[in-house]
């Protein structure tokens, strides 16, 4: 164990330190819902479904906070396998902790940023990507993870046919994200509203921790966007 605790401590800090993040030695209890190992998680670009064990379609969220989302995602639809990402160790914790509990078969949390997902993705691999409440940067744009890069990157990985859902309580940044859409091809908008809880998606949405604090506390709209690949 104390040779397993002294290489965790490689992947994250270049330096010694006094006090550690005590969720980071945590990680060590979860090896079939955790990852953070960058070369193995990298060998599995193009091999998920090795890896769940069968061919069901492969879906991402980018961004699963304490991973209710995905959890909830993963135990309604049994027949698909999930792939979420998170830096917070906390966060992954207590998403990893939440899929033991139930025995989940079609979950993995990784601790990777979304831009590194074409390093252990492969081409055509996902069926479907989620975006929930993404932080807008409103004083730095380039920092934002909705962008047009983004969806270059995923003209790669997405199938045909593919989709991506996302969410947001900024207004701003949902009207951006229809701006720049425009710009694609190969991409369509093909749902998109202001208010999703007074809508008919509103009945089969699982609802993250964040959008529960903002419809609970703030009373906020929440907006949401479907984008199907086209090509």
């Amino acid at each position: 164990m104390e040779n397993s605790i002294d290489n965790l401590w490689q992947h994250f800090f270049t330096f010694p330190r006094k006090n550690y993040n005590p969720y980071v030695v945590k990680m060590l209890d979860y090896p079939e819902y955790l990852g953070f190992d960058k070369e193995k998680i990298n060998e599995t670009k193009g091999k998920w479904n090795d890896h769940f064990g069968n061919n069901n379609p492969l879906y991402l969220e980018i961004g699963s906070g304490s991973g209710n989302f995905t959890n909830g995602m993963s135990e309604r639809h049994e027949d698909r396998n999930y792939l979420a990402l998170e830096l917070r160790f906390k966060r992954l914790v207590m998403s990893a902790d939440k899929a033991k509990r139930r025995e989940a078969k079609n979950i993995f949390f990784i601790r990777r940023k979304a831009e590194e997902i074409e390093n252990f993705i492969g081409e055509n691999e996902l069926d479907g990507v989620y975006i929930n409440f993404a932080d807008p940067w409103d004083e730095k744009l380039k920092n934002r993870v909705i962008q047009a890069s983004l969806f270059k990157t995923l003209e790669v990985l997405l199938k045909k046919g593919g989709k991506i859902f996302i969410k947001t309580d900024h207004d701003g940044y949902y009207s951006d994200i229809l701006e720049f859409m425009s710009e694609f091809d190969n991409y369509e908008v093909i749902y998109n509203t202001s208010d999703l809880h007074n809508t008919e998606k509103a009945i089969d949405n699982i609802k993250t921790e964040f959008e529960e604090l903002f419809l609970c506390k703030h009373n906020k709209n929440i907006n949401y966007i479907e984008i199907l690949k086209i090509k």
